[in-house]
């Protein structure tokens, strides 16, 4: 998987990785942790979803693939390959 990704669809990524939930109230999307709101618009989860970094769950629910969970810890890992230390 090789995820090209825009600058909005990975801060939607990085609001899930952090531990918001994305929760639908009156047919608006919104990112919710503790008091805190972002509104992300329906069109960017979809493209998501088509992307193949998000799951729509029979429950109504976005959530992170497990694809996309598996390619994000390979990049992680060549990354952090790639540091040396001295």
């Amino acid at each position: 998987m090789k995820l090209k990704l825009t600058p909005t669809q990975n801060l939607c990524i990085g609001y899930l990785e952090s531990g918001f939930t994305l929760i639908e109230r009156d047919n608006q999307y919104y990112f919710v942790k503790g008091h805190r709101c972002q509104k992300v618009l329906p069109k960017t989860l979809e493209a998501l979803v088509n992307r193949g970094a998000l799951e729509y769950t029979e429950q109504g629910d976005y959530l992170l693939s497990d694809e996309f969970m598996e390619y994000r810890k390979q990049m992680r890992y060549k990354s952090s390959s790639k540091l040396t230390c001295h």
